[in-house]
């Protein structure tokens, strides 16, 4: 009786170690027989389980990055959760992303991307060319965010799943710039999310919580294969607090870093933040529509002339510098030379003088965002009532901004925050600055019909020099985000923080 229940005992052992092995070998071999995603052993899920906290600046307003168009969305999402086809380096160039190389016809017309193999979805699917053309289709059938740079598209091919062929109608030299941004996002065409409060990305991150307006929470993408593996594996973004409380929670380990710090937190700090470099510009836009004051090139010059560009970048708190022109120093069309309107109250009141003071009715309207705080529009009031010119300033939140100034053009003047590439909006007459002259059009058609980087450089620089003659609007100083850290977090980026901030260089020391 022993003998043979040793016997049924170790018969039962080797049945349930057989069917483990089976179990084991089903479960590694699904995902090449599907092509669903991989596997991973439990002891190598990814991520140290360690967490990041981060104060923003601004909050999105809708985490839908097809439609959304707000910086913020860029900053929290752009290459953590969607990846694109290509992507910036420190200053803002193409460099490879989710295609790994590429090459370019010698005319310029026909792009040839080469895809990596290892870009997963999040639900574990593999990431294909079919994905990346489906994308650009979405984006130009829908108008998504970055529709515009693809007006050149004649076809999209995929000949294999691993290669993407784009022919362009006419040369673009600023095509492998634009897939590093909302035109190169690769969507993921399986999935069935709210993308305005969920993610279906393919990066390192995916989306675990929003609170509007208060916080975001990333956590690691368990599917993800990549080579910008995370090793922080939540990070928690929150956009409110006030700049006492947000110094005072840095200080006691509640905050790990303060990005796109605004000046009022900046004074507050014990320490001075470190100011960093961006293409973005804090522009003062005119409406040049006809029943605008601003519709006249002499007002515009006027109000050009009129404003102290330094000063008000002292306001940021770090090291802003003023523009002289349409271009910071990270664009490659960039003229050191190109000082236009100087700050000159002699010119401006001479222009302004043109007109009675009933000519304004009441005042020139500015509109601007609140994050800007209250001192600009104070001291841009101030600069121009100095010259003869009165002005109404509001400052609204986000969503009346959008509503009187993006969408229904009731203002004069705005404050916008505008990337060295939005610099094409000038040639496009239904653009924000609703700004209407063919020459610039038709120059603008010459830059992107460049074949080569230096010929592309070139004709941008001539180009601003003609945008910046005309007076659309006047660029006052280009953004250097300022950001403060613990000393334990390292791997904050040291560029371009307030719209591309990759979490997946973040390490905790200690």
């Amino acid at each position: 009786m022993a003998r043979g229940r040793h016997r049924g005992i170790s018969s039962g052992i080797i049945f349930i170690l057989v069917l483990a092995v089976l179990t084991a070998g089903t479960y590694m071999a699904w995902p090449l027989l599907t092509g669903r995603g991989g596997w991973r052993l439990p002891w190598n899920l990814g991520g140290s389980g360690q967490v990041v906290r981060i104060r923003a600046r601004q909050a999105p307003v809708s985490l839908d990055i097809r439609t959304e168009p707000g910086r913020a969305t860029d900053q929290a999402l752009m290459g953590n959760v969607y990846q694109t086809l290509t992507r910036p380096d420190a200053q803002g160039r193409p460099t490879p992303g989710l295609a790994q190389n590429w090459e370019v016809s010698a005319d310029g017309l026909l792009y040839t991307f080469h895809l990596r193999n290892d870009a997963r979805f999040a639900d574990g699917r593999q990431l294909t060319s079919e994905d990346a053309l489906w994308s650009l289709r979405q984006i130009l059938n829908h108008q998504y965010q970055g529709h515009q740079d693809l007006d050149d598209l004649a076809r999209v091919t995929n000949p294999d799943e691993a290669t993407l062929v784009i022919r362009l109608k006419s040369p673009d030299a600023h095509l492998l710039t634009a897939l590093s941004g909302r035109a190169g996002i690769v969507y993921d065409r399986q999935a069935r999310v709210n993308y305005s409060t969920q993610s279906a990305g393919s990066g390192p991150y995916q989306v675990d919580d929003w609170q509007p307006g208060a916080s975001l929470t990333l956590t690691t993408n368990k599917s993800y294969r990549g080579p910008d593996k995370a090793s922080i594996h939540k990070v928690i973004f929150s956009y409110a607090g006030s700049p006492e409380q947000t110094v005072k929670d840095l200080n006691q380990g509640r905050l790990d870093a303060v990005v796109d710090m605004d000046p009022a937190t900046a004074k507050q700090a014990g320490k001075a933040p470190t100011a960093t470099p961006s293409t973005n510009n804090v522009v003062l836009a005119f409406n040049n529509e006809a029943s605008s004051l601003l519709s006249d090139q002499h007002v515009r010059e006027a109000v050009r002339y009129a404003l102290d560009r330094q000063a008000l970048a002292d306001l940021e708190g770090g090291a802003a510098k003023a523009l002289g022109g349409p271009l910071n120093p990270l664009s490659p069309g960039y003229d050191p030379g190109l000082q236009a309107f100087p700050f000159d109250r002699v010119q401006a009141a001479r222009r302004s003088s043109y007109y009675a003071q009933s000519y304004y009715h009441g005042g020139l309207r500015l509109v601007y965002p609140q994050e800007f705080g209250s001192q600009v529009g104070d001291l841009i009031s101030t600069q121009l009532k100095a010259v003869g010119i009165p002005t109404q300033v509001s400052m609204v939140d986000q969503a009346a901004f959008r509503d009187q100034v993006l969408t229904r053009h009731d203002y004069d003047m705005a404050l916008l925050v505008m990337d060295n590439d939005d610099i094409d909006r000038f040639a496009d007459p239904n653009s924000t600055m609703l700004f209407d002259n063919t020459e610039v059009q038709e120059s603008w058609k010459q830059v992107k019909a460049s074949t080569d980087q230096n010929t592309y450089a070139g004709r941008l620089r001539a180009f601003a020099r003609q945008v910046s003659d005309l007076s659309p609007s006047d660029w006052l100083y280009e953004r250097t985000p300022l950001v403060l850290n613990t000393p334990r977090l390292q791997g904050m980026p040291s560029s371009l923080l307030d719209r591309y901030l990759p979490l997946w260089n973040l390490r905790i020391q200690g």
